[in-house]
């Protein structure tokens, strides 16, 4: 059975709230303290990815004391502006064998189901840098 996802979004007149059902909540809006459109969807691409490591990197056996992902898009400039191309850059720290964890992060790449979805819109670019 496909597993059910579920959000509540509140809104005021400009902002909001989004509301899970386990009650973590996330501010929506254009104020410091909010998260906007893409910069939810960036941060969703960063979890995605990083979650979708994890699991491979376990099974790999890679050894790793942290990743910072470091994601910038670029919209078109068209009326309805869609993602034009994202750029990921991994910072990967306490890394023993960079060949594999470069591996293990290109396997995560093609599994993580939002790094696919974006994929069918915008060029995908990701580089890693060890720390």
């Amino acid at each position: 059975m496909a597993k059910k996802i579920h959000t509540l979004a509140q809104f005021g007149m400009e902002d909001g709230k989004l509301i899970t059902d386990s009650g973590a909540t996330l501010g929506l809006g254009e104020q410091a303290h909010e998260f906007a459109p893409y910069e939810l969807l960036l941060g969703a691409l960063s979890y995605c990815l990083f979650s979708t490591f994890v699991s491979i990197a376990q099974k790999m056996q890679l050894e790793y004391t942290g990743v910072d992902l470091d994601v910038n898009g670029v919209k078109r400039d068209e009326k309805v502006a869609t993602l034009e191309t994202c750029d990921i850059t991994v910072t990967a720290k306490g890394v023993t064998d960079q060949g594999k964890f470069n591996k293990a992060f290109e396997i995560a790449t093609r599994y993580c189901s939002i790094f696919q979805t974006l994929s069918k819109v915008a060029t995908m670019r990701w580089t890693t840098t060890f720390a």
